[in-house]
């Protein structure tokens, strides 16, 4: 038994030093992006792939909890909660085009596309970002590992520099980050 206590006690120690090499200031411009989303009256639009998925739906859920109890207006979609979008869009046209495809006809200049990825290089969140800078509405990522391409595409960006391929501790950070970002707009 001491030896799980001890490999959780590392575990803890882990995330915690991430979280802490966070750059606030980076964190700080993602929440003056959302809060720029909800000053111009536009839609949210969250995605992710895998655990990043679900922290996409969970942080579109805080999001919208926390605005009503504020009496904030806040249109916020996770692109990932409709599995027979997603699963259409992708049979028929590849699964590299779930997001963008979503995003099709529903895109204006007042939205905002925030990409949640541990590596940065998933095509679909890469051809949903390419779509929506090309219609010049803004683009954020929070990212993990060193960022990937959604780095070097994305308006602004909140990199969670991780070893490639830590996943666990990873998302976990991006979890605490969303939470963060919620309770502040």
């Amino acid at each position: 038994m001491q030896n799980n206590e001890k490999n959780f006690t590392n575990y803890a120690e882990r995330v915690t030093e991430i979280l802490l090499r966070v750059n606030p200031a980076e964190v700080a411009a993602l929440l003056k992006c959302i809060t720029g989303t909800i000053s111009r009256n536009g839609t949210l639009y969250v995605l992710g792939n895998g655990g990043s998925a679900s922290t996409s739906s969970h942080f579109v859920n805080d999001l919208t909890i926390i605005a009503k109890r504020r009496k904030v207006y806040l249109n916020a979609v996770s692109l990932v909660d409709n599995s027979a979008i997603i699963t259409a869009i992708g049979n028929d046209e590849g699964f590299e085009n779930i997001f963008e495809k979503q995003l099709w006809g529903n895109l204006k200049k007042e939205d905002l596309v925030f990409c949640i990825s541990a590596s940065g290089n998933s095509q679909n969140l890469i051809n949903a970002v390419k779509y929506a800078s090309r219609l010049g509405v803004e683009t954020a990522a929070l990212l993990g590992f060193s960022g990937g391409i959604l780095m070097s595409i994305s308006e602004h960006s909140c990199l969670v520099k991780t070893s490639d391929g830590e996943y666990g501790p990873t998302e976990d950070v991006h979890l605490s980050i969303c939470h963060y970002l919620a309770e502040n707009i």
